[in-house]
């Protein structure tokens, strides 16, 4: 039975909690030892019949607005202070790391900018995340979102 709950849920923990919870509520309430058909039940009933929200460029974007506090319009716009000029580098990498875009296709996302300029930003990121650890959890944790 535990290898059957961890071949279904593979990426939110919150989903794993949701299911060993609902396995023991069912467990108490019909006095039925654990098997394959309750956690079967259980998972459909915590995941539900809704798919996965996609990844897409929009989510992504917005995710990062979120948490560096600035517009979207702001990330895709010219704009060039620090703290927009990092939230789009964040978002660039990001969208170069989990969608299957070209780096021509991500540029356009942003003010039609050249793939060189996809280029530059994904290395900076790159060398930023080899040493700033906050910066790389930030990360982490949009990706993370993006996901769930």
């Amino acid at each position: 039975m535990v290898s059957f709950i961890a071949e279904n849920i593979k990426k939110n923990i919150r989903q794993l909690e949701g299911t060993v919870k609902k396995i023991k509520a069912y467990q108490e309430v019909e006095g039925a030892r654990p098997n394959i058909a309750i956690a079967k039940r259980a998972i459909s009933d915590i995941m539900g019949d809704n798919p996965p929200t996609p990844v897409t460029v929009e989510n992504i974007i917005n995710e990062v607005s979120r948490t560096f506090n600035v517009s979207p319009a702001d990330i895709r716009s010219e704009k060039r202070s620090a703290n927009i000029s990092q939230a789009r580098q964040v978002a660039i990498y990001i969208i170069h790391e989990v969608t299957n875009l070209s780096l021509s296709a991500i540029g356009a996302e942003f003010s039609n900018k050249h793939y060189s300029t996809m280029i530059y930003s994904i290395k900076e990121m790159e060398n930023k995340l080899a040493t700033n650890m906050t910066l790389k959890a930030t990360v982490d944790d949009i990706i993370k979102n993006i996901n769930e």
